[in-house]
């Protein structure tokens, strides 16, 4: 099976889990018109990974608290290499790095959402790109912030990317230090 083919049985399941949850709130006997939402969700099945990124950026522009449930249904639902998959997309359509925009800037009204992204994206097991950014962020307390969120998944993967962290010297001693204390419920 191509990844493109692994990519639209992932949307697929997406998009199930979308109507799904369009039909609790709705009611079942209720008629049902097709949302906007549920119109870019449909877009997710193109083969090109240009256009899955984009119809990701813009479930969230259209709702970003239904694009979230949306994604954690699929997350919860699928299996690691869907879950991959979605964390891939999320992060890779742009929407990673606004969120750590979000949370830099004096909007705190936007941190909830931020950190609700953020988290999705370590809980699909996609954490090289929040490890980069904590290796590159010259803000201790975003750094400590996105260690213990990362932490918070559970995802095995952190384990390694917390040692690579505990060990470079050129990260502020509390980041190290926290990152090393964050391995300790993974043993």
């Amino acid at each position: 099976m191509t990844d493109d083919e692994r990519w639209s049985q992932d949307i697929a399941t997406l998009r199930r889990a979308a109507e799904e949850l369009a039909r609790r709130r709705n009611g079942l006997h209720k008629p049902r018109s097709v949302s906007p939402f549920e119109k870019i969700a449909h877009s997710l099945d193109d083969p090109s990974p240009e256009v899955r990124q984009k119809a990701v950026r813009e479930l969230y522009e259209v709702d970003p608290d239904q694009a979230a449930t949306f994604v954690n249904d699929a997350l919860r639902d699928g299996s690691p290499e869907e879950r991959r998959r979605i964390g891939t997309a999320l992060a890779d359509s742009g929407l990673l790095y606004e969120a750590i925009e979000d949370l830099k800037g004096e909007n705190h009204e936007s941190c909830y959402g931020a950190f609700s992204l953020l988290f999705l994206i370590a809980k699909a097991g996609v954490v090289e790109p929040l490890i980069s950014v904590i290796e590159n962020e010259q803000n201790v307390e975003l750094s400590l912030a996105l260690i213990r969120l990362l932490a918070s998944s559970g995802e095995p993967e952190v384990v390694a990317a917390f040692r690579r962290l505990a060990a470079n010297g050129s990260l502020a001693p509390e980041v190290r230090r926290v990152a090393n204390e964050s391995l300790t419920p993974f043993h």
